[in-house]
């Protein structure tokens, strides 16, 4: 089997388990986000339309005008989800 279909036909539940495991031993916290509509959610706003991201490499607000890499702006989104989870679970 080659490297590109070993890799690619790991699911996302094992590869997260893996990291989890890795963290864990490592004194190293993990935040599970939910990423849906990571990549249709405007960073700057918070606005979501399909129509943001009309172009696969492309992301642009219609209701604020930002403009972004849509790899970007999806990474934004979910670091953001992550700070947003690391405060909740660790309310006093």
């Amino acid at each position: 089997m080659t490297q590109r279909v070993t890799l690619h036909s790991w699911s996302f539940h094992q590869l997260g388990r893996f990291l989890g495991y890795k963290a864990a031993r490592a004194g190293v916290a993990v935040i599970y986000v939910d990423p849906a509509f990571t990549a249709q959610q405007c960073s700057s706003c918070g606005h979501v339309d399909h129509k943001n991201r009309l172009y696969q490499a492309s992301f642009s607000c219609t209701s604020c005008g930002f403009a972004e890499h849509a790899d970007v702006n999806a990474a934004r989104n979910i670091a953001a989800r992550g700070e947003t989870g690391w405060a909740v679970s660790h309310a006093a």
